[in-house]
Order: C-alpha cells, then sequence, then structure tokens
C-alpha cells in the first residue's frame, strides 16, 4: 500500500517495518518498527508477528488514516498511523491486546525504531543538532546538543533534529500526547552522519495486562520540513494542545512582586508589610500581585503549611493587608512532599507513598542549595496520591488557602519530586520514577492536579514550578517555570558557586529551547527579574551582576513574552537600574523567536514580531553577545523577514542610539556580556515614530495609534489609556524634512541627523507634531 505525494510518501515493506519519506529527491526517509519488551526481559519485534493486515480507514485531502494489524499468538499489535500529506506530518499508536489466556507483564513498547537516512545526493554529510526541551521545568540540561558519532542522545517528550548543511533539513520527533506515560526518544549519530539510529517508547511502568484487554500508548508524531524550525514547532504545538487540551482562564501573562531572591527562607511579615508600601511609590511598574515564597511556614518543613512565627497575624490577615493595598495575595507551596520531621508524617504516616515497606524519598536535600539551613537534614517523602485521604487533604489546603485565607495565585514548587527522586538526573534512562499503586505514575499526578485545581477555582493563578512541561498540560496549571533559578543563596563559607553571568547564560538558554511553549501549554516563566547590583542584607549569593549583565537578563524577562515578576528591594536599587524595570512594564505581545535556535550555546538572535500603533509592521530585535571579549556582530534582513533593498532604521533602547540599514545591521565592538535591544521598522517615506526609552517596544505599550496627515504635513501619536509613564519619544525625519521647522504640543529636545527628540510633559491624549513647508527657493 502506498501513498505519493508532493510532500510524503509511504510504504509498509514486505518485513513489516513502515517507510516514511519526505520530499522526492533531496527529502529525508525513516524506516522503523517496533518492539514489545516484557518484565522478564523477553522483546518481540513486527518480525516475531504474522505480515500485518492493512486496512484503510479514512482518505481525504486533510487527512489519510490506516490501521496495521500484527498478530503473534500471545498478542495484537494493532498500529495505526494517520498522515497529513499538505504539513509532511504522521501521527501513530498502538494498541497492544492481550490474546493469551494469562496476564502479560509489560515493561515497554517502543513505537519507533529504525533509521533516519538522507535522500538524494547531497547526504547528510555533518553533524545534527537536536532540541533538548528537557523533562521539567527548571531543568538545567535544555538547549541544543550536537549528535556526535558514537554514544546514544536522550530525549524526553521530543526532539527537534537539524542538519545545518545543505538545505537545512529538519525532522520533529517524539510524542505529542501525555496523559499516562513519560515518552522518551534516543537518538544515535552514525560515523559520517549517514544515518541516524532512532527510538521512541513508551515505558509501561511494571503494567499487568490482563488476558482479553487492552493497552494503547501515546500518540507518536514525526513532522518533516526544512530550516523552518518556528513552523515545525508550531505545527507539533497545535498537535500537542489538541490532545492535552490546555485551558486556562488567563489571557495575560501576570505580574508582580515576590519575596524569594532578595529574602530567600528568611522573608517576615514585616518585610511584605514594607515591600507593599515601596510598591506603591512606583506608579510605573503597578504589578498585579505580590507573591510569599518559601519561608512562611512551620519550621518543621513541608506539610505543616501553616504560618511559623514571623508571620505572627496569620496568612489571612497579610492577604487582606496585601489586597486593602491593591494587589492580589499570592503564596508559595510545596504540596506533594512532606519532611520527615513534620507533624503530617507523625500524624498520618499511612499517607506517604511507600515502596517494599519504606516511605518513597522524593527528595534527599544534603548540601541542597534552595531549602534552608532547617531543613537541610530532612529527607522529603513522596505523598501516595491514589490515596483518597491524601487527595481529600489537598482540596482543604487549597480551598482554605484561596477561599478562606484569600490568596489569589498559588505557586506550586518541586512537582517534579512527585514523580522521580533526585536520584540522578531526570534528562537520562538512569533516573529513578516513583510509581503508584494501581495507576501510571502522570496519570496519579494528574489527577492530584486536577484536585488542587478544582479547590482553588478557575480564577485562581496556579504556577507550576520544577514541573513535568507536557504532563502538567490541561486545566491544572495556568503558567510553568521554564529556567533554573537565577539566583542561588550560599551556606557554606567558600562553596564554589556560579557566578551571575553563568545563571543569566544558563537560564538564557533554556528559555530560549523552550520559547515555542508560550501561549499554548500556558504561559512561559521566565523567572523573576532580579537586577541589583549588590547581594540582600546580611545574606549571600554571589549574584552582583555587572549593569550590562543586568540588562541581557532584563532582555531575555522582556522577550520571552511571558510572566513580568520583579524581585529586588525597589527602596535600595540601584538608581541607573532603576528605569529597567519600568520598561519592562507591561509585559509584551508574546515571545520572541531565537532566529539562530540551533545555536549550539545560546541564540544570539531574538526576533519578535509586533504591530506598531500605526498598524505597521515592526520587530523587536534581542541581539546578545555571550562572549567574554567584545565584537562586531551583524544581522542580516533577510533573516528577520525583510525584502532585500528595504530600509530599516530604529533605536536601541538602553543607549537611545539610531540604528539603520538596508539589507544588513552592522554593530561594532559590542562589548562582552551584553546586549542590544533594538525597534525596528521600514522607512515610511514621512515622519514617524521609531523609538522611546519609555517600554522595550518603543511604541507598542505607550501609543494606541499613529497617524501622518499629509495634507496638514502634521504626525499624531495617541497615548494608550491607562499608560502614565512619559518620556522621550524619537521620530524618524526623511531627508527632506531634516531641516523644516515644526511646532508641537510636547517639547522639543534636540535633533542628530534625521532624529528629532521631544517630551511631552504634561498630560493629554495625543502628541502631535505639525512641520512647515520649506521656504521657496528665491527667485532670479
Amino acid at each position: 500500500m502506498n501513498l505519493n505525494t508532493n510532500r510524503i510518501f509511504h510504504k509498509l515493506q514486505r518485513d513489516g517495518r513502515i517507510l516514511i519519506r519526505c520530499g522526492r529527491e533531496e527529502g529525508a526517509e525513516l524506516s522503523f518498527g517496533f518492539r514489545i519488551r516484557l518484565q522478564t526481559g523477553e522483546a518481540y519485534t513486527e518480525q516475531d508477528f504474522a505480515g500485518a493486515e492493512a486496512r484503510v480507514l479514512q482518505k481525504n485531502e486533510e487527512v489519510r488514516s490506516y490501521a496495521y494489524c500484527y498478530r503473534h499468538p500471545q498478542m495484537l499489535a494493532t498500529l495505526q498511523m494517520d498522515l497529513y500529506p499538505q504539513e509532511g506530518a504522521v501521527e501513530w499508536a498502538i494498541q497492544l491486546e492481550n490474546l493469551s489466556s494469562g496476564p502479560l507483564e509489560l515493561a515497554e513498547i517502543v513505537l519507533a525504531e529504525g533509521e533516519l537516512a538522507s535522500m538524494g545526493r547531497t547526504g547528510i554529510n555533518g553533524p545534527w543538532r537536536a532540541l533538548n526541551a528537557g523533562l521539567q521545568s527548571t531543568d538545567m540540561h535544555a538547549g541544543i546538543e550536537v549528535l556526535e558519532p558514537g554514544p546514544s542522545h536522550y530525549f524526553d517528550s521530543f526532539t527537534l533534529l537539524h542538519q545545518p548543511e545543505g538545505k537545512g533539513r529538519s525532522i520533529l520527533l517524539g510524542c505529542c500526547s501525555f496523559e499516562s506515560y513519560f515518552p522518551h526518544l534516543l537518538v544515535q549519530a552514525e560515523a559520517g552522519y549517514e544515518r541516524l539510529h532512532l527510538s521512541v517508547a513508551n515505558k509501561l511502568e511494571q503494567l499487568i495486562l490482563p488476558s482479553c484487554s487492552a493497552v494503547a500508548t501515546e500518540k507518536a508524531v514525526m513532522i518533516m520540513g526544512d530550516h523552518d524550525h518556528d513552523r515545525l514547532l508550531r505545527l507539533y504545538m497545535e498537535r500537542v494542545c489538541r490532545e492535552m487540551q490546555p485551558a486556562s482562564g488567563f489571557r495575560t501573562p501576570p505580574t508582580g512582586w515576590l519575596s524569594w531572591y532578595y529574602y530567600y527562607g528568611t522573608v517576615t511579615e514585616q518585610h511584605i508589610l514594607e515591600n507593599v508600601q515601596e510598591l506603591r511609590k512606583f506608579s510605573h511598574i503597578a504589578p498585579e500581585y505580590v507573591v510569599i515564597d518559601a519561608g512562611w511556614f512551620l519550621e518543621t518543613g513541608f506539610g505543616d503549611w501553616e504560618p511559623n512565627s514571623k508571620f505572627p497575624h496569620g496568612m489571612k490577615w497579610l492577604a487582606e493587608r496585601i489586597t486593602e493595598a491593591g494587589y492580589k495575595p499570592g503564596l508559595w507551596f510545596s504540596p506533594l512532599l512532606a519532611d520527615a520531621g513534620s507533624r503530617l508524617v507523625s500524624e498520618h504516616p499511612d499517607w506517604l507513598l511507600t515502596s517494599n515497606g519504606l516511605p518513597v524519598a522524593g527528595m534527599n536535600p544534603n548540601g541542597s542549595d534552595v531549602l534552608e539551613l532547617h531543613e537541610k537534614n530532612n529527607i522529603k517523602f513522596a505523598l501516595d496520591l491514589t490515596n483518597p485521604e491524601v487527595l481529600e487533604h489537598l482540596r482543604w489546603l487549597f480551598h482554605r488557602a484561596v477561599h478562606e485565607w484569600g490568596f489569589r495565585y498559588i505557586k506550586l514548587d518541586f512537582l517534579v519530586r512527585s514523580l522521580f527522586t533526585d536520584q540522578g538526573t531526570h534528562s537520562s534512562l538512569e533516573r529513578e520514577q516513583i510509581y503508584y499503586p494501581g495507576t501510571t505514575t502522570a496519570r496519579a499526578y494528574r489527577n492530584a492536579m486536577k484536585v488542587i485545581r478544582e479547590a482553588a477555582g478557575a480564577d485562581c493563578f496556579i504556577l507550576g514550578c520544577a514541573a513535568p512541561l507536557f504532563t502538567s498540560m490541561g486545566n491544572m496549571i495556568d503558567a510553568n517555570r521554564m529556567t533554573p533559578d537565577i539566583t542561588r543563596r550560599n551556606y557554606t563559607v567558600g562553596q564554589d558557586r556560579p557566578s551571575a553571568w553563568e545563571l543569566v547564560k544558563l537560564c538564557a538558554r533554556t528559555m530560549a529551547a523552550r520559547y515555542f511553549l508560550h501561549g499554548t501549554a500556558g504561559f512561559n516563566d521566565p523567572d523573576v527579574l532580579v537586577i541589583r547590583g549588590h547581594e540582600p542584607e546580611g545574606i549571600s549569593d554571589d549574584y552582583t551582576p555587572t549593569l550590562d549583565e543586568a540588562r541581557v537578563w532584563a532582555g531575555v524577562v522582556a522577550l520571552s513574552g511571558g510572566l513580568l515578576f520583579y524581585n529586588d528591594k525597589l527602596s535600595g536599587l540601584e538608581e541607573e537600574r532603576r528605569p529597567i524595570v519600568s520598561q519592562l512594564f507591561p509585559v509584551g505581545p508574546g515571545a520572541a523567536v531565537p532566529v539562530d535556535f540551533f545555536h549550539p550555546d545560546a541564540p544570539e538572535l531574538w526576533k519578535l514580531a509586533v504591530e506598531g500603533p500605526g498598524g505597521e509592521r515592526r520587530v523587536i530585535l534581542g541581539l546578545f553577545n555571550w562572549e567574554d571579549h567584545a565584537k562586531d556582530m551583524a544581522v542580516p534582513l533577510e533573516a528577520i523577514g525583510y525584502p532585500e533593498g528595504e530600509e530599516l532604521h530604529g533605536m536601541e533602547l538602553w543607549t537611545q542610539e539610531y540604528i539603520s540599514g538596508i539589507n544588513e545591521l552592522r554593530f561594532h565592538n559590542v562589548m562582552p556580556h551584553s546586549m542590544r535591544l533594538l525597534a525596528l521598522r521600514p522607512s515610511a517615506g514621512h515622519p514617524q515614530l521609531t523609538g522611546t526609552d519609555m517600554h522595550f517596544t518603543q511604541g507598542w505599550a505607550e501609543f494606541a495609534s499613529e497617524q501622518w496627515d499629509q495634507e496638514q504635513q502634521t504626525l499624531e501619536l495617541m497615548w494608550k489609556p491607562g499608560y502614565t509613564r512619559r518620556g522621550c519619544i524619537h521620530l524618524h525625519l526623511p531627508q527632506s524634512y531634516c531641516h523644516r521647522e515644526a511646532d508641537s504640543n510636547a517639547r522639543l529636545l534636540g535633533r542628530v541627523g534625521s532624529v528629532m527628540t521631544l517630551c511631552q510633559e504634561e498630560p493629554g491624549e495625543a502628541l502631535w507634531v505639525k512641520f512647515r513647508a520649506e521656504p521657496q527657493e528665491p527667485q532670479g
């Protein structure tokens, strides 16, 4: 049975394997079979089954569906495949039915085990690069890997493979559903890169399959394309969303202030009240939430979610004070774990998950740098998420926090520790999974998270931290952290610590690797905006970025399009850093796309497309120098979507430097550990807005409209209602307007070349500039 179109072709081969091709002459092909592995160690491939019986399920222009039935005396394996010719995509899943008279003890189903090869003359001819998105939100290993020949590379959920040589082909492979299992992939490159050996598998977690019953895998997917990684990732997320049904009731990312990275676990009731008062002095920031992070609960640790002595009036009283000040209160929990020394463990030992008669330790935190000293010797046990009393406890806990205490934002941390312990790296096969009786780990977790959501309600914002990226999708959390912690407190004198710059670069790399999740799997949380140049009072965390480094982190947060939470004590922030905070509020219109996504270190060029106040197409561009030395950098305008010959101009936010170019923008001597953040737009042939110093989008946040009246020779900018900050406005003037006199209701600050700079200090709905006609040439 063959299918042949311009985009995709597939064939069931005589040996039972399936061949999929994309393209005719210069495409790629995947040949694969499957494998059923039992707990006894026995394994069966498609060659151990009778030849497949093929059935056509449906055929139309959009999708073509087939079912292949493989029979064995003990089992029936049915592979259902859907092909989407116009998208170059294939989806499939395997259902396994037990035909024997006794139970089958299943360990794993490998949905695809095969080889990826190149077609045509060009071959592969060089190292592939692969996206490692990671298992959980604070995973430090997310980023781009180079597939050198030899060892297998491990990936959770899916990967995007890219071959930069030749035509720059890309192939996305993995799973797009995550209801029951945690899919993983193994990829191994041959010497010479002629083939990649691939495996997509679901571990079935010691499943006992009774006679005459069936089990289905998650759904696998492969999408073949060219160099446009963003298109492939969008096609992939459309499929993930269709399967997992994300359903947040929030339409914009929240903003706020959070206590952790300044006060850590030393936070007190008084600290919160002081910062609430400080926030009210900065009207241009206006965060929505004030979040009390870890440090508020009893010293006996996780599980004992009652206020400690540093919060003498209780959490309900403090939530009321925050609300009275005009903010929504938020609170931190790690609800799926309990400290060994907690009251909860003492009073409810039967609530703990056990294995071989012993409680399962999700965390054994000796030496951990994220916990307070009194917690560091306490093992944290996993609660049994299948125990009805545990689920009722979670329901009571969050109903109380939201509906009795009055908190409107909940941060849930260390969620992955109820799924996998801290033994081994999460991004590897060596990790230690936690198993629940009578169900799979993913199902137990999702059920517990649904209980929390039901108790908190749809209008409570829930952030997942250290949460599985895809298994958390659905109507459970509204946002997920996408980076490791941006700072880390020191507890040991002389402890070897990463520098502030190393942390900024690490978090930027992981944020870039997951940009595509924003607005699909919920909102992305890039972690908190920490830009102080000093350590907190009485606390050592070695986080003292230079001004340039602080601007780099601010640029990453801004371009993420996600949550915007400020952290530093505003009254102590260095004067030259204060403008950074207000330049990021409000949150921008979306997530920037890393143009050089497959950079093996961290992408240098991030592009955010926005619609300007005049409805025109604009680009916010982040240009990063991650190196330890200054260098010249260039941006081909074709790479950010502009045609050859089009003239662009704009302003750089931090320096307020005017930039222009045709076909290419050049930047000389870009300093190490720094970035340029630019707003760019094509020349209109008349005076137009080119930038401001007020917001990183330089126009999108500040102005509702921009109109040029050719007859009146007047440019009018209408301020957005509610935007109160005022600052410098830069206009670009074509050559014929550079020397004309102008009237305005704003104060003219000066002209430099083709740039006019104004400031409207008085409140008003509009800013206008009227240009006078050029003087007539004297007649002879």
